[in-house]
């Protein structure tokens, strides 16, 4: 049986821009909001700059961190039950990148 993927996020944001009125004087991190089901998790980045990345499950517990990201493919991230992640995406402050992000189950 083929194992077909579900996209679950697939977007190229910006992040490290310039802003006065954020912590820092950057919007250097960005957090994302994932419904995911049971099974495995995949991440695709591909970006500019390197990023960082960070998954948490619905506890808010990291379960997955990879830094000084480019191009990469995350996973599979074995996911245990239905349930609100949380995507973070985070570059030095002053640095500023522009990642294409995909999230899809397989």
């Amino acid at each position: 049986m083929l194992n077909k993927k579900t996209m679950l996020f697939e977007e190229r944001i910006t992040i490290g821009e310039f802003d006065p009125s954020a912590d820092g004087a950057y919007r250097n991190v960005k957090t994302f909001p994932i419904q995911v089901k049971q099974g495995e998790m995949f991440i695709s980045v591909d970006s500019d700059k390197p990023i960082d990345i960070a998954v948490s499950n619905g506890d808010g517990i990291c379960i997955k961190f990879k830094e000084s990201i480019l191009n990469d493919v995350i996973g599979p991230i074995k996911l245990t039950k239905k349930e609100t992640m949380a995507l973070a995406v985070g570059i030095f402050r002053g640095d500023k990148a522009e990642p294409m992000i995909r999230i899809w189950m397989g």
